[in-house]
């Protein structure tokens, strides 16, 4: 997945959640540090195994809940931003590394045809396969321009929720921005 909509899926869904906008916001571009495993060509590798994903946020819960309870909220965030990455990214993952060199892989399917009648399949396809370099990838890829489409069009019909919701956001926008002569 590309590494907007590792951003947007998350960010909106927390947003659905009605959890404070400035904090998801603020926390958002943690979803994108996995894939910084690339410039190490171990992409999918070295940020996507348990170790960034799981070991460190939890040691950063842990530390919060006994020593500074006013960062658990932040940390909570920090490990769901990082657990979403990994599991938008679960068409080859190489979870258990160094561990285990394998990707784990999850490609569910939904097919329609429509040539003698209509009719909807569902494939899945899961197992491990070997460790492939994946190279770098493009900011936003046919489905990710796809999604933003469909986002447009869908403001193009809800413009009134969609100005107050962009109303909202440039106002959240700019409380995290610091204020002058403060």
């Amino acid at each position: 997945m590309d590494p907007l909509m590792h951003l947007v899926f998350p960010l909106l869904f927390l947003l659905a959640l009605r959890i404070e906008p400035k904090k998801a916001l603020l926390f958002a571009p943690i979803a994108i540090l996995p894939d910084f495993d690339a410039l190490f060509g171990l992409h999918r590798a070295l940020g996507h195994s348990f170790i960034p994903i799981l070991v460190v946020p939890m040691i950063l819960i842990a530390y919060s809940k006994f020593k500074k309870p006013e960062w658990l909220f932040g940390a909570l965030l920090v490990q769901f931003y990082l657990a979403s990455h990994v599991i938008l990214d679960l068409g080859g993952v190489a979870f258990l590394w160094p561990i285990v060199p394998e990707q784990f892989y999850f490609e569910p399917g939904i097919t329609f045809a429509a040539s003698d009648g209509f009719d909807i399949g569902f494939t899945l396809d899961y197992g491990m396969r070997e460790l492939s370099e994946m190279g770098t990838t493009s900011l936003l890829s046919d489905t990710g321009f796809a999604l933003i489409f469909l986002g447009i069009l869908t403001v193009a019909v809800f413009r009134k929720e969609a100005y107050e919701a962009l109303k909202e956001a440039f106002r959240v926008f700019l409380d995290l921005l610091p204020r002058r002569g403060k």
